[in-house]
């Protein structure tokens, strides 16, 4: 807190401001000094303060204010995180995501300043989102930590608040889907006006890949004479997947569906109306439909009107797939990764 001036002929100068040997100082409360007007005096050595004078003092203060502000908060932090490399080396899946949270995040630290934030700061914003979203919580911890780290290796703060605070546990998802399931799902799509989820169901099966892997899959560049080049996100491994009778299959229906594209360079082998990429909102709301009318209404299987009776993920598919696969490939470079997308049990012999 501010003390207050003893002198009255203080009292018109601004919180923080003192006079120094040649200027009024400007001391803000993260530390240094900040030269804000020069001290005039007349010829016999006596301090001159003028209304002009005070005037030009409080408008300097201002304006250090507005620069300190708009150069050290949280906001500013933010800002320069968002241009550097490291972010831009982020796929872009991240860094979509990343903008997303971002804007719930800046409504509460983007006025602090860094070096004010602590761990019970970032407790008490976990606590508030995690009582509905607890996901979306540890996803927004997991966005500060990097800034912070980002922050604390250029100097622009000591430590990392974030580091001491514990995320909400979460549970890996172990939903398989079951072959009639899938099979449901995949003839709903057909009667749809999104048929071409069908051949991206069995691509996300077939080759253990993501939505978004799947539609950015381009005719010239992924589609190989010994198969399926899998591009894969989330530092992943590449792979081919060798050309099957059931993957030759899907692209074909996949073709046929969406028209077949044109063979120029990066032309989509799921095209949008535009011709580009299909959208990751287009994808979710297409699978989101066909997910819908397979609960509600379902299709007639063996004279049986048949309906799913439990939601299942499109990201599930790539875990089926590799549940399915016989060697359990899925990509991904470590075993932790590899068993959350292994959704049976092992099956191991008696001791004896």
């Amino acid at each position: 807190m501010v003390r207050k001036r003893s002198n009255p002929e203080d009292l018109w100068l601004p919180p923080r401001v003192y006079r120094g040997r040649k200027s009024y100082e400007y001391h803000p409360k993260q530390g240094g000094s900040v030269r804000l007007y020069p001290i005039k005096k007349d010829s016999q050595g006596n301090l001159v303060e003028t209304d002009a004078i005070k005037r030009s003092v409080i408008q300097a203060k201002l304006s250090a204010d507005a620069n300190l502000v708009k150069r050290e908060d949280m906001n500013w932090l933010f800002d320069n995180y968002s241009k550097s490399i490291q972010f831009a080396r982020l796929s872009f899946q991240t860094k979509q995501g990343d903008e997303i949270r971002l804007r719930r995040i800046r409504l509460v630290f983007g006025a602090m300043l860094p070096s004010k934030v602590t761990s019970g700061h970032v407790r008490q914003y976990m606590d508030k989102i995690g009582e509905t979203a607890p996901v979306s919580a540890n996803r927004d911890h997991g966005f500060l930590s990097r800034v912070f780290s980002w922050a604390k290796e250029r100097n622009i703060v000591k430590d990392n608040p974030v580091r001491d605070v514990k995320k909400f546990p979460e549970s890996p998802r172990d939903r398989y889907v079951e072959d009639w399931e899938y099979d449901l799902v995949y003839r709903v799509a057909l009667t749809t006006a999104y048929p071409w989820i069908a051949p991206m169901m069995e691509i996300a099966y077939l080759c253990r890949m993501r939505s978004q892997e799947i539609r950015h899959l381009a005719t010239d560049r992924h589609l190989l004479p010994e198969g399926i080049f899998v591009e894969r996100g989330k530092g992943s491994s590449n792979e081919i997947t060798l050309w099957s009778e059931r993957l030759e299959k899907a692209v074909k229906l996949a073709e046929e569906l969406l028209g077949k594209a044109k063979q120029t360079e990066n032309a989509p082998l799921f095209p949008a109306r535009s011709g580009g990429f299909i959208s990751k909102t287009a994808f979710s709301s297409a699978w989101r439909r066909v997910r819908e009318k397979a609960t509600t209404e379902g299709i007639m299987i063996d004279g049986v009107q048949t309906v799913l009776t439990h939601r299942f993920n499109f990201h599930d598919l790539k875990a089926k797939g590799v549940t399915d696969h016989e060697t359990k490939a899925s990509g991904h470079k470590t075993k932790k990764m590899q068993a959350i997308y292994d959704r049976k049990p092992a099956q191991t012999k008696a001791t004896r």
